[in-house]
């Protein structure tokens, strides 16, 4: 019994089953023909780019009829689209998740006003799609009026891609998008026809949803910069400051890789720039608290802000950032110590006890020519030493007549020219070599070495009592780091770009370079005001930049990391130059003074018989 039980229900639901799929009740010839051509975009433009869609129908203020209409609608268009798509049937519930396809069938664009459309942060990093059927027929006038409401609506909620697939009043299947601005940059949404319905079933247009805000008509978009170099940089031909309230800019008097980013952000979305620059610092310190660029961002002054800030800022959430468009490392900025000077380059090709090796043989040299010099009665024994040690010649009859005196004369030879080749071969590679002290190794070294951290504010990452505020830009840090006392250890903070353009503008006298361990990684972003629709327009265009090397190429333009560190850097020194001889030429000049002295001192012996005398007892 109840295995037969069992088998009569499973009958009964599947003769169930069987009367759903193949006895629908039948729709009248529009909405057929509407059902038709919203299963045909979905599956053409939908399906093949997601695999989950979601439907949600109102008939708010429908008679019988009508709802009825629409829900066999939406029952045919779930039969026909279920083996392409998953279908997700929502009722606007506030816990139900938000996917990127979302088609709404409506009767009037009131019942869509009324939807409950659910967005949080967490989402506003994706862009969503909006497919809304509307059911009425109406006068085109009419329709493009219903239009504008719907798309004001999607506006609202920052969703900017918006189609509505509508059945006009001569019968005609169409497609309605909008544009935002007038002709004359007025606000204002305006609907037009997009594409439409040929009377093969497929569109005129092989494209559902076009490119949003691709051409802006030459309106102003306010932005607020930050002056950053190399990042974003201000200069204008005739030298006019900002007026307070922002003014139209020249596109060429923006500079470095953010003013260029915007000046072809503006050429290809063509809208006009009214800049501003603040002249206090651009800081978040809480959600009502802020300066500079973000508090006119978030007051509504400007639209964008741009100019070296970084996308990763934990207080940025009541903003919307773009993509990383750059990156660069935050560094600790300190300076070179030298400890090698013009003469103790020349000291550096041997080691200490090297020289005193060489001291203590030369020494015994000195003595043993001396001393077999008055035995064997050799004439100027010290002046022929010393003459060899340097390399020049000893007349032939100087020479000692004994064999054992000239071997011993033939090995000083051989000593004193290989220990020449050897200094001169080790004086040019270290004449290349940094001759700075030892870099502090990441943060636990400035801790140990007791570092002075100058910056702008205290830093989590660093001790409040080694930390000197001040309120200034990083130029005028580096200019205080640079001219410290010998003895003083300061370092301060800035990204590695701030630190290779200083270097690249101040290449021969700039001492600074960085600590090798980075603080963390700083990613560029541009920010909008809260849930902009222009969000997208500019990803969209900033992912086209980078992926054809546009801005790569800015960024080799305005950037050569290899400045970061002048003393590394191979490139700046192919050869020897003057500047690393400056020992060499200064011994010379001693030697060259000591021998002219000596020279009038000669040419005074003749005429002062005592001072000869003198001489030639020193001799």
């Amino acid at each position: 019994m109840q295995l037969s039980g069992q088998l009569l229900a499973y009958g009964c639901l599947s003769c169930l089953a069987a009367g759903l799929r193949f006895n629908l009740p039948s729709l009248d010839l529009d909405m057929e023909r509407v059902a038709n051509a919203t299963v045909h975009v979905a599956s053409r433009y939908i399906a093949t780019r997601i695999n989950t869609l979601v439907i949600r129908r109102d008939c708010r203020d429908c008679n019988d009829a009508q709802r009825q209409q629409q829900r066999q609608m939406v029952d045919q268009m779930l039969q026909q689209l279920a083996p392409q798509l998953t279908l997700l049937l929502y009722s606007g519930a506030p816990h139900e998740s938000v996917r990127d396809y979302t088609l709404f069938v409506v009767h009037e664009a009131h019942a869509f006003a009324h939807m409950y459309l659910n967005y949080t942060y967490s989402l506003n990093e994706r862009e969503f799609y909006f497919l809304v059927v509307l059911l009425s027929r109406q006068e085109e006038s009419q329709l493009r009026n219903s239009v504008g409401k719907i798309c004001f609506v999607a506006l609202l909620n920052r969703v900017i891609n918006v189609v509505v697939l509508a059945l006009r009043h001569d019968g005609e299947i169409a497609l309605y998008a909008y544009w935002l601005f007038n002709q004359d940059c007025t606000p204002g949404i305006n609907a037009y026809q997009s594409n439409r319905f040929l009377s093969s079933g497929k569109l005129l247009r092989d494209e559902l949803f076009p490119l949003r805000f691709k051409n802006l008509n030459n309106c102003a978009i306010s932005v607020t910069g930050h002056q950053l170099p190399p990042h974003f940089m201000y200069q204008p031909a005739d030298g006019a400051p900002l007026s307070e309230n922002g003014s139209f800019v020249d596109l060429q008097a923006l500079r470095g890789i953010d003013g260029e980013l915007l000046r072809l952000l503006a050429t290809a979305l063509r809208f006009k720039v009214r800049l501003m620059i603040p002249e206090e610092k651009s800081e978040i310190f809480s959600e009502d608290t802020m300066n500079g660029c973000f508090s006119q961002l978030a007051s509504g002054k400007a639209d964008i802000a741009i100019g070296g800030f970084s996308g990763s800022d934990p207080r940025r959430v009541q903003f919307t950032t773009s993509v990383v468009y750059h990156q660069s490392y935050f560094i600790f900025v300190v300076r070179k110590e030298r400890y090698f000077g013009p003469f103790g380059q020349l000291m550096r090709p041997f080691r200490g006890k090297v020289w005193c090796c060489l001291l203590l043989s030369f020494l015994i040299a000195l003595v043993c020519a001396r001393c077999l010099g008055k035995r064997v009665g050799s004439k100027h024994p010290l002046e022929n030493l010393l003459a060899t040690t340097i390399g020049n010649a000893v007349p032939v009859h100087r020479l000692p007549n004994s064999g054992f005196l000239r071997h011993m004369m033939a090995n000083w030879l051989l000593l004193t020219l290989v220990l020449r080749c050897a200094y001169q071969a080790k004086l040019f590679d270290v004449l290349r070599t940094n001759p700075q002290k030892g870099l502090p190794i990441g943060l636990s070294g400035l801790l140990q070495q007791n570092y002075t951290l100058v910056s702008t504010g205290y830093h989590d990452f660093y001790l409040r009592h080694m930390t000197q505020v001040i309120n200034s830009n990083f130029s005028q840090r580096y200019q205080m780091v640079q001219e410290a006392p010998p003895n003083a250890r300061l370092a301060t903070i800035s990204l590695l770009n701030n630190l290779a353009h200083w270097n690249m503008r101040n290449r021969n006298s700039s001492r600074l370079t960085y600590v090798r361990e980075p603080i963390y990684l700083y990613q560029l972003v541009i920010y909008f005001q809260h849930n902009s629709i222009f969000k997208f327009t500019f990803d969209r265009k900033i992912g086209q930049l980078l992926s054809s090397g546009v801005i790569g190429h800015i960024e080799r333009r305005y950037l050569q990391v290899s400045y970061a560190d002048l003393g590394l850097n191979l490139q700046l020194m192919p050869r020897i130059t003057n500047s690393m001889l400056k020992g060499v030429y200064r011994c010379f000049a001693v030697l060259m003074g000591v021998a002219s002295f000596f020279f009038l001192l000669e040419r005074l012996t003749l005429r002062c018989r005592t001072l000869r005398r003198l001489l030639d007892w020193l001799q």
